[in-house]
């Protein structure tokens, strides 16, 4: 989205909120808890809303949990989509079937939780961050998001480098709901444990959620296990036994060890990934107009943390890391380093999506995660090893 009244970019949305006297959260799952939390002393919520039928009828985190048919609505409530902008994309569709309507009856989960903090309390409180410290990884996906197949060698980042970036990120936000410690593969950057325990133990009350992940083929060695099971930390271990069945017995063997020290993990059997196709996409003949509509269709919620900025899009900056898409414009980053108390309102709205030109250099390369894109893939499928570029690190 292009920045037309930077600063009041979200006056009208805040105005909406604010007239609400209660709200429901359109989602029962990892992300309606986490809002629950957050929400329960500030606003009035009346239940869960879930197309689960399983869900519906009982009482989940201490709420009751409806179906959207079952609800009992009028103008002086909202609704919130508390899940995920993918998981999301059919629920906004049965709300807008039923004649609700979006930021008026609806909000996201992303905007709601920023614009209510930034305009009725002054803080910068964001939904996410993502932050790569390395690329490494002993897969070579072939439909990998940090376009690792592409790249010459892996990316790796410096201790101190780590800590500034994450020191000033500190300095600007007040509070993320789910901090997110990417990859590559994790497990085999050599500085993962000590930088999840340098943010739990400086930051960790401000964090919601402290979140890292593994492709599931790696057993840490036993003095990394033993420094995470003293962190407040989250592993989502992916399941892609399916594609390298190789590895079945470390899954298993990872698994055990998880348990064995008490860290919190949960296993994602993932079905598909989306296919962002930047080899075969070619959006150089739009116009700066149809552009910034590509960049508003696909909305994917997810910025990166580094070197001081913020990017507008993880994926664009995961592209330029890789060498596939040419150096980010400084319109498509925040500089964290000259922020001012007076631009908070400016900085929520770069997180939601605001910037100078509304579009990244690499959405001209990008299907990106529009409705037209709905070819999926299936999850980690191999191409030739990476053993060449394990060598490089």
């Amino acid at each position: 989205m292009k920045w037309k009244n930077k600063g009041h970019e979200y006056d009208d949305l805040y105005q909406k909120i604010s007239e609400k006297k209660a709200f429901y959260l359109f989602g029962a799952g990892d992300y309606g808890k986490q809002f629950l939390n957050i929400f329960k002393s500030e606003i009035t919520i009346k239940g869960y809303i879930d197309n689960d039928s399983e869900k519906c009828g009982k009482e989940i985190n201490g709420i009751k949990c409806r179906s959207l048919n079952e609800i009992q609505f009028d103008k002086s409530m909202g609704i919130i989509l508390t899940m995920s902008q993918i998981a999301r994309v059919l629920p906004i569709e049965q709300l807008l079937q039923h004649g609700y309507k979006k930021n008026e009856d609806f909000f996201v989960i992303e905007e709601f939780l920023s614009v209510y903090h930034v305009y009725k309390n002054n803080k910068i409180y964001f939904s996410s961050i993502s932050f790569l410290p390395s690329t490494i990884c002993n897969l070579n996906c072939r439909n990998c998001l940090n376009f690792n197949p592409f790249a010459k060698q892996f990316y790796v980042r410096e201790w101190d480098e780590l800590i500034k970036d994450v020191d000033l990120f500190f300095s600007c936000v007040d509070r993320v709901m789910l901090f997110h410690v990417s990859g590559g593969e994790p497990m085999l950057y050599k500085h993962t444990a000590d930088l999840i325990e340098y943010i739990d133990v400086h930051y960790g009350d401000r964090i919601d959620t402290l979140r890292t992940v593994t492709n599931g083929t790696i057993i840490p060695k036993e003095d990394v296990l033993q420094k995470l099971s003293k962190c407040k930390v989250e592993i989502t271990v992916d399941d892609y036994r399916k594609a390298v069945p190789r590895f079945q017995e470390n899954f298993d063997r990872l698994v055990c060890k998880l348990q064995e020290y008490n860290i919190n993990y949960y296993v994602n059997r993932v079905d598909s990934w989306i296919d962002l196709a930047p080899e075969r996409t070619d959006y150089t003949h739009l116009t700066e107009a149809e552009l910034e509509k590509h960049r508003e269709d696909c909305n994917q919620s997810w910025q990166e943390l580094r070197d001081g900025k913020l990017y507008s899009c993880n994926y664009a900056a995961y592209a330029t890391v890789a060498g596939i898409a040419s150096a980010q414009d400084l319109e498509e980053a925040f500089d964290l380093s000259t922020f001012s108390e007076s631009q908070k309102k400016e900085l929520v709205e770069f997180r939601l999506g605001y910037t100078e030109k509304g579009y990244t250099n690499f959405c001209r390369t990008c299907r990106g995660f529009t409705s037209e894109n709905l070819e999926e893939v299936e999850p980690a499928i191999q191409v030739e090893e990476n053993l060449g570029k394990l060598r490089l690190t």
